[in-house]
């Protein structure tokens, strides 16, 4: 039998292939341990799946099923997936961070799909 990823899958797994963006200055405190991409998968999985808040990406990514189980494995980063905490944290976080990372990545996929 083949075994196909579903779309939402591919679309996670394709943030995988942008490079990382420049990282900035890191200000005080502890350094962040998980990558800006990990978020960015999350944040993926939150707007497809509509998904408003840490707890109700956890909860669903509690489920038995196979499509969920390699979601989970896809957001993993040396073999930890974040908690709870730390997801409230980065994705109150996000809003300062993703014009940047939305200009990044837009950078990326006009450099590779050259449109002009």
């Amino acid at each position: 039998m083949i075994n196909e990823n579903s779309i939402l899958v591919r679309l996670v797994m394709m943030i995988d292939l942008i490079a990382e963006p420049e990282p900035v200055k890191r200000g005080r405190g502890k350094p962040k341990i998980y990558s800006e991409k990990l978020i960015i998968k999350a944040l993926i999985i939150m707007i497809v799946r509509r998904l408003y808040s840490a707890y109700s990406l956890l909860t669903f990514l509690k489920q038995d099923d196979v499509v969920i189980k390699q979601l989970r494995e896809l957001l993993q980063e040396n073999n930890k997936f974040p908690t709870r905490r730390t997801w409230e944290r980065r994705l109150k976080q996000l809003p300062d961070n993703l014009p940047g990372l939305i200009g990044h990545f837009g950078r990326y996929l006009s450099d590779l799909l050259k449109p002009w």
